[in-house]
């Protein structure tokens, strides 16, 4: 994941967890609508269908990294759930660090 960073500095900019770390991801912060977005002039059929980027999610943690601007980014697997939570996409990505909360969920 890290090959190619060269990172010469004894405070670590980066960090692998293993094992991976449950989170949940709030994908209103990670994508975030676009400007002027108003819910009431989408169809009925995108609600739906359409991924629910407005939701909260579990996903696994599996690294940290620094950015420029002094922010943590974390490395997330999760699945984005449609609206109507009948299908999913997962994906894995970086995400801002306030978007990332510890999930002390356990499975029942």
């Amino acid at each position: 994941m890290f090959e190619a960073w060269n990172d010469e500095f004894s405070a670590p900019l980066r960090r692998v967890l293993d094992p991976p770390t449950p989170v949940l991801v709030d994908l209103n912060v990670v994508l975030a609508p676009a400007p002027g977005f108003r819910r009431d002039v989408i169809s009925m059929r995108t609600k739906t269908a359409g991924l629910d980027t407005t939701a909260s999610v579990p996903g696994l943690l599996y690294a940290w990294a620094r950015s420029v601007t002094g922010g943590w980014i974390g490395y997330v697997h999760m699945a984005i759930p449609t609206g109507n939570r009948g299908g999913y996409v997962e994906t894995r990505q970086w995400c801002p660090g306030h978007a990332l909360t510890k999930n002390e969920a356990r499975p029942s």
